[in-house]
């Protein structure tokens, strides 16, 4: 059974992609860091800036 922690970070990052701010992909490697609180302010900032990147790469393709 997984952890209350880890239930909130997974929630928090599925929000978040539904919200087109973050891919699936890099939610996913943002869970683990979130759940144990390692997460910085840096981590949020390139994964944001990334996914969005390739969101509209996507759609000028």
């Amino acid at each position: 059974m997984e952890s209350p922690s880890k239930q909130l970070a997974q929630k928090i990052i599925d929000r978040l992609s539904q919200e087109k701010l973050l891919t699936p992909e890099r939610g996913q490697r943002l869970v683990s860091k979130l759940t144990d609180g390692s997460l910085t302010p840096e981590d949020w900032k390139v994964d944001i800036e990334l996914s969005q990147q390739k969101s509209e790469e996507e759609y000028h393709d």
